[in-house]
């Protein structure tokens, strides 16, 4: 029976049958927020983001790591086995409030059928994770987050070939990969088409899942982005539906949402339409669904009320009629015209883009983010001094959100901003790309202490790896896509670009414009690199 973590506030054990014993070459542990996660989930592992803490040993180990100091709260204390290809064999889970020391014991039992999560072909289980293996160059692929190239291709062909409006794509990193997903609109037919496809961490592409969506109509087209958010092996995607008028009564749609569920292949288990006859939802081109300790947040704005809503989703719905954020919590922003959503163990944060009159001069488009604690229950504060912007994209992680932006100085230059949730301390840097083009729009993610951006920069892409995102971000290398001639890249304009991070991987995926003629591809995805 391996001892499991100790902090200053309660010690864990594992209670492991002899026969998964005798299997188990790994055992991983997370520390989840309130309750313990479905059984579903932990049959794929300790999911890489979601937890307060988190930690692998192998089997054999004498004395395990430590967990850290933990809050005083009540946990699902997670637990797994793993065979030495990375297989979960065993999964148990113990929700406990950690106050003032004490054991507890974690049981863990047999999972029922086929072990998932074996490593694929070409890599190896160390440290209870897929990764790299290149025979002699196995250690060194990614190494010091080296952005080496694993993989890339285009997306599916498009919904009609002389004309589709495309929508922002949004990716998300799942327990198998990554996921991406975007929306088609066909302005000849007025029908559109959602596509998802699954990547694997070799940067290999499963065929694309597509599926038809309904209420859509030529005089009403769907232009705005894709919200995507994925935990543990299942997600979420939003997509906003403008109303559609009839002839009378006869024919006519109502503008709401729709929101789909969907597992790690991109396959839809449901879906449902939420009506929002009175609001006409705008999605913002990144960040627009994220999972929060409030639960699952949808932000998004509206024409009629050019304010910011953060509505939280039960159930494919709302959980009840979304309502306005005060502008207050915006320092002054006289109307919002976009809205993102960053949800991370210690808290949520929501970020508008809108107008604000500074030192009596014409209003001007400003950037301002208002967070909330985990345990605050829906009271966004003002968090530092808003600021210019004409784009604006987050990530967080722990207590850390990170804000990109376009610099103030030059349309080349990107701004990054760090708030910590429950302080109004920031700090922030400014970078270039190499080739010093006009930057489109960033997209940025955080993963463990690195930070990523993916920049759409005239004609091309650039990815940009940071360290030390938890304090002051530290550039560590610049990929530029043009220097990669297996990176199908095609005329980009418009900037749809999304990024998103594993434990050993960064995968980016872009859409060539909002409006597609009959010589544009779709878009493409690239996948790299990174281990510490």
């Amino acid at each position: 029976m391996p001892a499991c973590a100790t902090t200053p506030d309660a010690t864990f054990d594992l209670d492991v049958p002899d026969a998964v014993a005798q299997e188990a070459a790994w055992y991983e542990v997370g520390v989840f927020p309130g309750l313990c996660p479905s059984a579903a989930l932990l049959e794929g592992g300790i999911p890489p983001e979601g937890t307060v803490a988190r930690l692998a040993f192998a089997a054999s180990a004498e004395t395990p790591p430590g967990l850290g100091l933990l809050p005083k709260s009540t946990y699902g204390i997670g637990a797994v086995a793993r065979a030495a290809d990375c297989s979960v064999i065993a999964t148990g889970c113990a929700a406990s409030q950690v106050s003032s020391g004490g054991t507890l014991t974690v049981s863990l039992s047999a999972v029922s059928g086929s072990p998932r999560g074996a490593c694929a072909s070409g890599s190896v289980c160390d440290e209870a994770s897929c990764l790299p293996n290149a025979g002699d160059a196995a250690t060194s692929l990614g190494a010091s987050c080296s952005l080496q190239l694993v993989g890339a291709g285009p997306l599916a062909d498009p919904l009609n070939v002389d004309s589709t409006l495309l929508s922002a794509p949004a990716i998300a990193a799942t327990t198998t990969g990554f996921l991406l997903a975007y929306r088609e609109f066909d302005p000849a037919a007025g029908t559109a088409r959602l596509t998802t496809i699954a990547l694997d961490p070799s940067g290999g592409a499963a065929a694309p899942v597509q599926t038809s969506l309904g209420g859509s109509c030529v005089a009403s087209p769907e232009t705005d982005a894709t919200g995507l958010a994925f935990s543990g092996t299942q997600g979420t995607l939003a997509l906003s539906q403008p109303a559609c008028p009839g002839d009378g009564d006869a024919g006519a749609t109502s503008a709401g949402v729709d929101l789909v569920a969907i597992d790690e292949t991109g396959t839809v288990a449901n879906s449902a339409f939420s009506e929002q006859d009175d609001l006409g939802i705008t999605l913002a081109p990144a960040h627009a669904l994220a999972s929060t300790p409030a639960g699952l947040l949808l932000a998004f704005t509206t024409p009629s009320t050019r304010a910011a809503y953060a509505a939280t989703v039960v159930n494919l719905g709302f959980a009840s009629s979304p309502a306005p954020v005060a502008f207050s919590r915006f320092d002054g922003l006289s109307t919002v015209t976009s809205a993102l959503v960053v949800g991370t163990d210690f808290g949520t944060g929501l970020l508008a883009l809108g107008s604000a009159t500074v030192d009596g001069g014409a209003p001007r488009l400003t950037a301002s983010l208002a967070t909330e604690a985990a345990d605050a229950g829906r009271a966004f504060v003002r968090t530092g001094t808003p600021y210019p912007a004409q784009w604006v994209s987050a990530s967080g992680v722990g207590s850390r959100i990170l804000v990109a932006s376009n610099g103030t100085s030059s349309a080349g230059s990107i701004l990054w901003t760090a708030f910590d949730i429950g302080s109004t301390v920031t700090s922030s840097g400014d970078f270039a790309p190499q080739s010093m083009g006009t930057v489109s729009f960033v997209d940025v993610a955080l993963h463990q202490d690195h930070a990523f951006f993916a920049a759409e920069v005239d004609s091309d892409i650039a990815l940009f790896a940071f360290d030390k995102a938890s304090t002051f971000p530290v550039q560590l290398r610049e990929v530029d896509f043009s220097s990669l001639p297996i990176i199908p890249i095609g005329s980009l304009r418009d900037g749809l670009v999304a990024v998103a991070a594993s434990d050993t991987r960064v995968a980016v995926v872009w859409g060539t414009g909002k409006t597609l003629g009959s010589q544009d591809d779709v878009g493409g995805y690239a996948v790299f690199a990174c281990t510490p």
